[in-house]
């Protein structure tokens, strides 16, 4: 093997795993697949049972779905890496590239709702349509709706971006809230807009993720050039970005600015400081002040940043990454500030609440739970998420050859929800919720379509 082929990226990894050889035992309390793989080729080698193969390294590297419960990054961005270079090398699957691109998928289905839903409903049809797609004959696939959330979005006249003062934020909804369950998006703009915030909902693609988990290094760069430009457009503008999906604030906030610090220095002005309110009456969101971009930094080209949107415009990529908030995150700014509405009502209910993995790696607790908490009524028993995935990593989840894995790494979660039997299940991660409508028969809900409910319960919804 060449020493920049993937089976050679993925074999470093496990080389340099078993040098370290911590999570050999770290991450035998998580459902992780990588580690214990990684180890399995290790010692089928060091106990000379045989070489490791260059189908193995490849099938490694299919493994990791990017939950983020290792402690290494590293680790994971060099699987990525490989799966890039695989792809490069190999081509990606048709059935693959279909279903990566969820915005085109769901456009399509979404266009005729009603037939959609009857074909992939019928035992027949729809058996056909998902071997056609690539997708297991056992997953589920959702309902489309009859409105879908952009179509409400440009009724109520959301998509006009206005000029005022005050609290004003650009809603960043993703695919599933947009497509799937336009409820949770609907529910965002109703708990922002009770609380006397502008709600703004631009002109948006896909965050990428699905692509990026698939390989797909230039269909993901192509949608992040997109989203880049539009969002830096509406942070100049005086506006925050806010989401609603973990996975979507993680790509925003995180991944696509990965490394652009290293191609430019930055003024003090942006940065992202701690999450208190500003309630000084300016109009940016909690705890930034509004800032231009910066100017052309003196030292540019002497720091490069050579990560994988290195192409796009670091100090957009910055400026968009520190003027973005989870929606949980925005609200418990605001309640901590004194600023959200407290008339909540009642709602009666024991539930669970799983963090998904994307709201851990964004390293701002688990806002949520003690914004519901704030609701009369309800019992709340909160899951560990540093031990837990669910397991449908997106669209991989869908995937013929990687839905059975996705239920054994989800199955653990499932036995810790099981055992808590709940009234209803509570996530901010929408994937998640397509795993637990396949896996249980529990009724799930975000977190916001909670509190949209005890706002409305109060009377003065």
């Amino acid at each position: 093997m060449l020493n920049n082929s993937p089976e050679s990226m993925a074999r470093a990894v496990v080389e340099a795993c078993a040098d370290c050889d911590v999570c050999r035992y770290l991450m035998d309390d998580t459902p992780c697949l990588v580690f214990p793989e990684i180890y399995r080729l290790y010692d089928k080698e060091a106990e000379k049972r045989g070489r490791i193969t260059p189908e193995e390294l490849r099938n490694l590297v299919g493994l990791c779905n990017f939950c983020a419960l290792c402690p290494c990054p590293n680790v994971r961005s060099d699987l990525m890496k490989a799966k890039d270079a695989l792809i490069d090398r190999d081509g990606i699957k048709p059935a693959v590239r279909f279903l990566e691109d969820v915005e085109r998928v769901a456009t399509v289905c979404g266009a005729y709702p009603w037939l959609s839903n009857t074909l992939l409903g019928n035992a027949f049809t729809g058996r056909l349509m998902k071997r056609a797609a690539g997708i297991h004959a056992e997953r589920n696939f959702p309902a489309f709706p009859r409105e879908n959330f952009s179509v409400w979005a440009q009724k109520r006249g959301l998509h006009i971006r206005r000029e005022g003062k005050g609290r004003k934020i650009a809603y960043f909804a993703g695919c599933t809230g947009r497509y799937l369950f336009p409820g949770v998006p609907i529910a965002v703009s109703e708990v922002l807009e009770r609380n006397g915030i502008e709600v703004y909902y631009p002109e948006q693609k896909c965050c990428g993720m699905p692509s990026l988990l698939e390989g797909d290094r230039g269909f993901t760069l192509k949608l992040a050039a997109f989203n880049v430009e539009r969002l830096t457009e509406v942070v100049e503008a005086g506006y925050d970005i806010v989401c609603s999906c973990p996975t979507c604030g993680y790509m925003l906030k995180s991944v696509l600015s990965e490394g652009a610090s290293h191609a430019a220095i930055f003024s003090e002005s942006i940065r992202r400081p701690n999450s208190r309110p500003d309630t000084s009456g300016a109009t940016s969101g909690p705890g930034r002040a509004s800032t231009a971009p910066p100017g052309k930094p003196i030292f540019e080209g002497l720091f490069k940043d050579e990560g994988y949107f290195s192409n796009i415009d670091a100090r957009k990529r910055i400026l968009m990454a520190t003027h973005t908030y989870d929606l949980g995150e925005y609200l418990s700014a605001l309640h901590l500030s004194g600023e959200l509405d407290a008339g909540l009502g009642s709602v009666e209910a024991h539930m669970a609440y799983y963090p998904p993995c994307h709201l851990r790696e964004q390293k701002i607790g688990e806002p949520w739970v003690d914004l519901l908490r704030l609701a009369p009524g309800i019992s709340l028993e909160k899951i560990d998420g540093s031990f837990h995935c669910c397991g449908i990593a997106g669209i991989m989840g869908f995937k013929r050859d990687f839905h059975e894995i996705s239920v054994k790494i989800g199955s653990r979660l499932i036995k810790r929800i099981e055992a808590i039997h709940p009234e209803r299940l509570v996530t901010d991660c929408l994937s998640c919720r397509l795993q637990f409508n396949q896996l249980t028969a529990y009724k799930v809900f975000h977190p916001v379509e909670i509190l949209w409910e005890a706002y409305t319960s109060s009377g003065n919804g």
